[in-house]
């Protein structure tokens, strides 16, 4: 199965676009100075997905857990408490995101090849892209995949723009891919 990588740097919003498989194109290049951060995703089914749909209450709800969430977040990025940070993603998501084969191909990627930045651990991750990349992130609008799962997006340049792959773990919602 094949893997597809949404560019999702916030701080060089005109220059990237994210991708939220299937409907919007492979990230662009960002600015000079911010690496683009990466965010797993499987490939979606050829067949348009079925929408998940909850009350206006249970939306707002989570709307307010997530950018809770979110909001925490920044301030372990900005803070650069990897430690903490790590307490933040799915089991799953740090397999992926620290498979040498990810590292790999995220040091190929533009930014980080033209500053000679090679990814070796998931630590490099955290310093060379997440950091630079999703210190401000803001979230704007969630989309219900189900009842556990949800996707966040921020409004880039009137662009929807993917922030994260969230699902809910024993009521905490973490950083993770499906």
């Amino acid at each position: 199965m094949t893997l597809l990588y949404p560019c999702l740097a916030l701080l060089l919003l005109a220059a990237c676009v994210s991708q939220a498989p299937p409907e919007e194109e492979r990230g662009q290049e960002q600015p000079e100075t911010i690496p683009e951060e990466q965010e797993p995703a499987v490939e979606q089914p050829a067949e348009p997905e079925e929408e998940f749909v909850v009350s206006e209450e249970v939306y707002t709800k989570t709307f307010d857990e997530i950018e809770e969430f979110i909001g925490k977040l920044n301030e372990i990025i900005r803070s650069e408490d990897y430690d903490t940070w790590l307490t933040f993603l799915s089991e799953e998501y740090i397999d992926l995101t620290s498979d040498p084969a990810y590292l790999k191909e995220q040091s190929e990627q533009p930014l980080l090849k033209k500053s000679n930045i090679t990814l070796n651990s998931m630590r490099d991750y955290f310093d060379h892209v997440v950091v630079p990349s999703r210190v401000q992130a803001q979230l704007d609008e969630i989309e219900f995949i189900d009842e556990n799962q949800v996707r966040a997006y921020a409004m880039i340049k009137n662009t929807k723009a993917l922030l994260y792959l969230l699902v809910r773990e024993n009521d905490e919602w973490k950083i993770g891919v499906w």
